[in-house]
């Protein structure tokens, strides 16, 4: 078959299929006309809908008359193309990850949307799609049915509520803010006021929306939709401009001081839990503020204004506002230059690795390794972790990270294990989000393959909060590595949700105390008794214990005499390349030979 027609030129059977639904599943009789392949293909001809179909790759092989008529397009221009022809653009991706979500539950999805023909016009539409499948379940096509909805009067406001409100809450739409904002800034000249512009984003919303399901998501998207409308003003604009980002415009306003009181009110609603279901879901959000004239006199600057100071409230701990002022502009441009430069050092394989030993405590033995990326860009020079690796949680590059230095240090530790004999184990921090990408557990294994190593020589740092994900995909892939015999350690332990259920129940070997309690152990009696407790609830719990961040004597002084297993810091050795840590660790090798020549000289003779 070639284009969605069999040798004789006929449609195949799959539109024959078709033209029995569209019948309401009447089966035709054993007369020889009812089953002749030429009426189901006059069928498919004079259907008024438009009908297009695609293979199970989403590649056009069919559509009708109606199809060409509505959209411009000539069987000829479509064949081959992706339904993406006729995209708007004016609907963001959470509208499709629904549309197919409901599409791959259901086989069937049914809706209005706006599509664009081919001459530019955008028109809304009556759509309805279904997933064929063969005897086996394994879908072969897709039909998709539609009827060109602009023309009918009775649903003018229907068009009108798909064109300014947004679908899922009810809110103005991107189209009806920026409609508000020009019309609120033409107003504030002609009156000498104020605008303030609010740009929010909802923090570690992907989170929730990746553990508890997209439809959990939409209905806390609603709930913030709804309680953000009751805290504010009828005369305030609040808008959705697509997925958990939203917009307020305060017209009419005398002073800053409004917009920032309006601000921490936004904030102190958030500080109840949202009720969605059964569940209570706690989320905060980081507000970035603009004000008319003082930053812009245009709307589009002011958008992008109060954008860039959103992105610096996340960035300063979220949960928070911050009002813009022109050095965040080149803050801005700085992290979109590091971003792309980012992507280009990962390409080219110009990042490296730094290394920084744990010592063990009672027999000042180096026993792990942890490695950290570094990245010392030939013009800006070095950029800290705490700049990029966000950088890279953002942009989509985390997962690329995340492997090579994987990778790498598990390529670095079998070279140290081979030439110096020492059994090493290596430290290697792992973000949450490679975890809810779920290919984890494979990227692990493929390491562990490739470089010869026991599973029990590698140790993945994660932070307390990826505990608390209650994604199953997440959770099992780090139920996976545990079960290969990797150990796994709770990172900046007692400065996020410490639990000790999550801790019995995915079996943690080891807790590390953030450097945050270790740094005033010689000066504060309660940091020393804080530390003191945590060493004793990890023994009390079978756990090693390592204290990062020692930076003198005293402290390790301190930790040695509360039992702490394992220590970290600048006072032991900063992060080191892999040369220098190469003579650490022979010269720590040629020492214990001397010590146990010597032991051995010391003992009568037989």
């Amino acid at each position: 078959m070639k284009n969605g027609l069999n040798k004789r030129g006929s449609k195949p059977r799959w539109a024959k299929r078709f033209a029995d639904k569209r019948q309401n599943k009447a089966k035709f009789s054993n007369n020889k006309n009812h089953s002749d392949p030429a009426l189901a293909n006059r069928i498919f001809s004079a259907f008024k809908d438009g009908i297009l179909v695609t293979d199970a790759k989403l590649q056009i092989i069919d559509v009708n008359d109606s199809f060409s008529r509505v959209t411009g397009y000539s069987r000829e221009e479509a064949l081959g193309q992706k339904p993406q022809l006729l995209s708007s653009g004016r609907h963001g991706p959470d509208y499709y990850e629904r549309m197919w979500q409901q599409l791959e539950q259901n086989g069937v999805w049914q809706g209005t949307i706006w599509n664009r023909r081919k001459n530019g016009e955008v028109y809304p539409e009556w759509l309805s799609i279904e997933a064929l499948t063969d005897r086996r379940g394994d879908v072969t096509h897709y039909t998709a049915v539609f009827s060109d909805l602009s023309k009918h009067k009775d649903i003018h406001n229907q068009i009108h509520l798909m064109a300014y409100y947004d679908s899922l809450t009810g809110l103005p739409n991107r189209q009806l803010f920026s409609d508000r904002l020009d019309l609120s800034l033409s107003l504030a000249r002609r009156e000498k006021q104020k605008v303030a512009l609010f740009f929010m984003d909802l923090d570690r919303f992907k989170d929730i929306n990746d553990s508890l399901g997209h439809t959990t998501g939409d209905q806390l998207l609603n709930a913030v939709a709804n309680r953000l409308t009751n805290s504010l003003r009828q005369s305030d604009t609040i808008a959705r401009l697509g997925g958990d980002e939203f917009t307020v415009i305060l017209s009419g306003i005398q002073d800053n001081e409004k917009a920032l009181n309006v601000a921490n009110k936004i904030l102190d609603c958030f500080q109840q839990p949202f009720r969605v279901g059964r569940r209570d879901i706690h989320i905060s959000t980081s507000i970035g503020i603009s004000l008319y004239p003082e930053h812009s006199t245009d709307s589009e600057h002011l958008v992008r204004h109060a954008d860039t100071a959103m992105y610096q409230a996340k960035e300063a701990g979220k949960n928070r506002f911050m009002l813009y002022t022109p050095q965040m502009g080149s803050q801005h441009k700085m992290r979109v230059t590091l971003e792309n430069e980012l992507r280009k050092a990962l390409t080219e394989n110009s990042l490296k690795l730094a290394y920084q030993p744990q010592i063990d405590l009672t027999s000042n033995k180096i026993i792990t390794i942890e490695a950290l990326a570094r990245w010392n860009h030939p013009e800006i020079g070095a950029i800290p972790p705490n700049h990029f690796i966000p950088i890279a949680e953002k942009c989509g590059l985390i997962n690329d990270l995340g492997s090579w230095v994987l990778h790498s240090a598990c390529s670095q530790l079998a070279k140290w294990r081979q030439q110096i004999g020492i059994d090493l184990r290596i430290a290697v921090n792992v973000s949450g989000i490679q975890l809810l990408e779920g290919r984890l557990d494979s990227d692990v294994r493929l390491a562990l393959n490739a470089n010869k190593l026991p599973p029990s020589s590698l140790e993945l740092e994660i932070t307390e909060s990826v505990l608390m994900l209650e994604n199953h995909e997440a959770l099992n892939v780090l139920s996976n590595i545990k079960q290969m015999g990797v150990l796994i350690s709770i990172d900046d332990f007692g400065t996020g949700y410490s639990s000790l259920s999550y801790i019995k129940r995915f079996d943690i070997d080891k807790l590390k105390i953030d450097r945050s309690f270790i740094c005033d152990v010689s000066s504060s009696d309660c940091d020393r008794q804080l530390v003191r407790t945590i060493i004793n609830m990890g023994h009390d719990l079978s756990l090693k214990v390592t204290a990062e961040g020692i930076e003198d004597k005293l402290q390790l002084d301190f930790l040695q005499e509360s039992g702490c297993d394992l220590a970290q810091g600048y006072y032991i050795s900063p992060p080191v390349s892999s040369g220098e840590l190469t003579q650490l660790l022979q010269e720590a090798q040629r020492r214990l030979q001397a010590q146990t020549t010597d032991e051995t000289d010391c003992l009568d003779p037989i």
